[in-house]
């Protein structure tokens, strides 16, 4: 009997089981950036991280033909099946997608999970991303996917069953089509919990708050500090305090590196002329027990605000930006089997 009452009660909270100010922890998801599965986006990061000196940081499904060449295919059906048994193994509640072109490659991550069979293992929710800056003639249709996916089975949602939806836009802002958004999902009886992806929490929510945003939050942090402990340092202080203080409604960012020396080596051709091509120093490679404890530090955060972290969530940079420096998921190691040492130290933070 106490075990259906609390399944009911998961349920009818849309999968957070918890209450504000409770001992249970946040529900924690992770972002994906599936630039792994084709297309010219693949071809590009096989050559950031073809160099042998970054091998170990490849996805654990790639291959190395040679010390200057891998190849790297994350397309099949399997690969997608099995990182929802590693992500749901490690503790994680939801993945965050971000929204591409329907029919393009950077979509069909996506489908894979969406077609699953494991898919009840995790939530997941959206970033609109490249959906809001789609062309004209493509928006009516992406604007009716994006509101039909906050209506699929499992979509993680907050407080008494609102959609979390994140959004990450570079440029300028196309309100226009955000209201549009809302307005599509309203009329489908949804009410989107709305968090932007910017940067200082307080002049973040400035920026957007009476616009459809309920909270601010950030993508990744850049850094050119030489530790990854100054790093996680600078996000904790930066971001979660400043919104402590100026009671901002927020969701933390919780960071697992930031070194873009492979992009550096073979720069992509999206990121031309950006800052960090110059860079001389990045954060160190992150250890699994600072991942985690950072983690840690981000649960209590949450318990110990909850007028600042109402949706009480996290989001983790990254899943699985393995070129960019930020990765959960398992990378190769030197004998091609998985390493999955930060699943592992995360696992005893969330289990």
């Amino acid at each position: 009997m106490k075990t259906t009452v609390s399944l009911l009660l998961f349920v009818l909270l849309g999968g957070t089981a918890f209450a504000q100010g409770s001992s249970v922890k946040p529900t924690v998801g992770a972002i994906r950036w599936d630039a792994w599965t084709g297309g010219q986006i693949t071809e590009e990061v096989k050559k950031s991280l073809g160099p042998k000196k970054y091998h170990l940081r490849l996805p654990w499904f790639a291959e190395v033909i040679d010390d200057d060449t891998v190849q790297i295919d994350g397309s099949p059906q399997e690969v997608m099946d099995r990182e929802l048994e590693y992500a749901a193994n490690a503790g994680l509640d939801y993945w965050a997608f971000l929204t591409y072109p329907e029919n393009g490659p950077m979509s069909f991550a996506m489908k894979q999970y969406l077609q699953s069979s494991k898919r009840h293992l995790l939530h997941f929710c959206v970033i609109l991303h490249y959906t809001l800056s789609n062309d004209v003639e493509k928006w009516p249709r992406e604007l009716e996917r994006s509101v039909a996916l906050l209506q699929e089975p499992g979509y993680q949602t907050v407080l008494d069953g609102r959609p979390l939806v994140y959004v990450f836009i570079s440029g300028t802002f196309p309100y226009d089509r955000f209201n549009q958004f809302l307005d599509a999902a309203k009329s489908k009886g949804l009410n989107p919990y709305c968090v932007f992806m910017g940067g200082e929490p307080s002049t973040a929510y400035k920026e957007v708050s009476g616009r459809g945003f309920d909270a601010v939050s950030a993508y990744a942090q850049d850094s050119n500090q030489a530790k990854f402990s100054d790093l996680t340092k600078a996000v904790e202080k930066d971001r979660w305090q400043n919104a402590a203080r100026s009671k901002t409604p927020y969701v933390p960012l919780v960071t697992t590196g930031w070194e873009k020396r492979p992009r550096q080596d073979h720069p992509v051709s999206w990121e031309v002329g950006q800052a960090y091509l110059k860079q001389k120093v990045f954060p160190s490679r992150a250890t699994p027990p600072e991942i985690s404890s950072h983690l840690r530090r981000a649960i209590a955060f949450v318990r110990e605000n909850p007028e600042v972290c109402p949706a009480r969530t996290i989001i983790i940079y990254a899943w699985n930006e393995y070129d960019e420096g930020g990765w959960l998921a398992p990378t190769r190691s030197a004998d091609g089997t998985p390493d999955t040492g930060r699943l592992d130290a995360i696992q005893k933070v969330l289990k």
